[in-house]
């Protein structure tokens, strides 16, 4: 490890000495920790996402035997057979770690028994609403409990809620009767992931670490070295929640300040996107976040400033800007996108009912094949409920599932006749592999909400900004 910050004061949540009984161990701390440091030991990681999948590799990569547990079992044939889904770690990355043994995919939790170190990464299902809901978090600790043969160390990797690992976790243990520092060691590792961003390595990222008790702290600390070049400690678990939490929600309430001006902008006939581009000259902490189409009611990788809600429900943190940045981010800039579809159909005198609608960029972000519950899912869905046809292309995302509409989606190949004969090509995505020019060329109607229009050379009076 390079590098090590302490920001923590050694506050932690739990003081052993107030047990009635002595805590004795199984594996003795020192014993576990050189398990660690020699990497003789197996890796359980639970859900095999853009974080998961890379911590997988990353350990097997440094000698660790991985077990990953991904509940597709699509996937799970996909991983095994040397198939990656994510844009962070190539075929080749994974045909490596499979011929040396050091990686196996699995969809039975049952398997978890069997290693040294579990870790719970970004498997926590997004159709709970505001991510209120922490039954499969509940369900996947108590089946570790269950099985356990030996002293663990269990790391939670997952965002969630502040307070969750000593409130919602710990307990669990508790009532079963497993002793932290005898039967389990417990940490919180947040995960800070860039899908699709391939300039900086996992490796790079620095990772902040907290744990139940300062062995717990320190195991998942010299577990983290071996694969990160820092590591930062903070005092407590909930600490460690908390970071997370701030570092997404301040992307949330200045993504909902940049859409608040688009709407702002477009309502007084100025162009949002010039007046963007004239504050990004000011040299001083000026953010560059750009409008969006704005994140799903509950999106993958978004869902932590959803995670206090229901906490604010005992304080007096009700209304606040977060709460409002959840708000425009997901109904109001979704809603208003709808609205600049039918207005800009109106223009041409038709109307969403029996419009034939193409949708260009249907994923979570540029150039990555995520599109669980998308905000362009829920545009789609919505425009479906109105009557339009709709057909999307997205070389990165094949296919998409429609919630309660009992069909999927496939994505179309993308030509001139097809563009020429749909009503409307909305741009909700700029992949870097779309030929943004074939569309402005073609199509009769573009409402572009990414901006992408603007470098192509071409008269665009048949563009809307959004």
């Amino acid at each position: 490890m390079d590098s090590y910050i302490k920001v923590s004061d050694d506050k932690l949540f739990i003081n052993l000495r107030k047990e009635s009984e002595p805590v004795s161990t199984v594996v003795e701390f020192d014993k576990f920790k050189r398990l660690i440091e020699s990497k003789n030991l197996s890796i359980g990681i639970v859900g095999l996402g853009y974080s998961g999948l890379q911590l997988a590799v990353a350990f097997a990569n440094a000698g660790y035997t991985v077990t990953g547990i991904e509940f597709d079992r699509k996937k799970v044939k996909k991983l095994n057979s040397g198939e990656s889904y994510i844009e962070n770690v190539t075929d080749d990355d994974l045909k490596k770690v499979i011929s040396n043994d050091k990686f196996f995919a699995a969809y039975d939790l049952n398997i978890l028994s069997e290693n040294d170190v579990v870790i719970i990464s970004d498997q926590i299902p997004t159709t709970y609403p505001k991510n209120k809901d922490v039954s499969f978090l509940m369900a996947v600790i108590e089946n570790i409990i269950s099985g356990m043969k030996k002293t663990q160390l269990i790391i939670m990797d997952n965002a969630m809620a502040p307070g969750t690992c000593a409130e919602v976790v710990f307990p669990l243990f508790e009532e079963q009767n497993r002793k932290i520092n005898r039967d389990y060691y417990l940490s919180v590792a947040p995960e800070r992931i860039d899908p699709g961003n391939k300039n900086v390595k996992l490796s790079l990222i620095p990772r902040v670490i907290s744990g139940m008790t300062s062995e717990s702290k320190i195991l998942a600390q010299v577990l983290f070295s071996q694969i990160l070049k820092q590591i930062v400690e903070v005092s407590s678990t909930t600490t460690a929640e908390m970071v997370k939490y701030l570092e997404n929600s301040h992307k949330w309430v200045n993504l909902a300040l940049v859409n608040q001006f688009m709407i702002m902008c477009n309502t007084l006939g100025v162009n949002v996107w010039e007046v963007i581009k004239a504050v990004k000259s000011n040299p001083f902490e000026y953010f560059r976040f750009l409008p969006n189409p704005g994140y799903g009611s509950y999106s993958k990788y978004n869902t932590e400033p959803f995670s206090l809600t229901w906490k604010k429900d005992f304080t007096e943190l009700k209304n606040d800007i977060i709460d409002f940045s959840i708000e425009i981010n997901t109904l109001i800039t979704r809603d208003y996108i709808i609205n600049r579809i039918t207005d800009s159909l109106n223009s041409r005198k038709k109307c969403v009912n029996g419009s034939n609608i193409l949708i260009v960029g249907v994923a979570n972000k540029r150039d990555i094949s995520e599109w669980n519950e998308a905000q362009s899912v829920e545009i789609i869905n919505i425009l479906l409920d109105k009557g339009a046809n709709i057909y999307y292309h997205d070389n990165f995302v094949p296919d998409i599932e429609l919630v309660n509409k009992g069909f999927p989606l496939s994505s179309i190949e993308l030509t001139s006749e097809m563009i020429s004969w749909v009503d409307i090509v909305v741009i909700l995505m700029d992949h870097s592999n779309i030929d943004f020019e074939l569309i402005v060329k073609n199509a009769s109607l573009i409402l572009d909400a990414k901006n992408v229009t603007e470098k192509i050379n071409l008269e665009k009076q048949n563009v809307i900004l959004l």
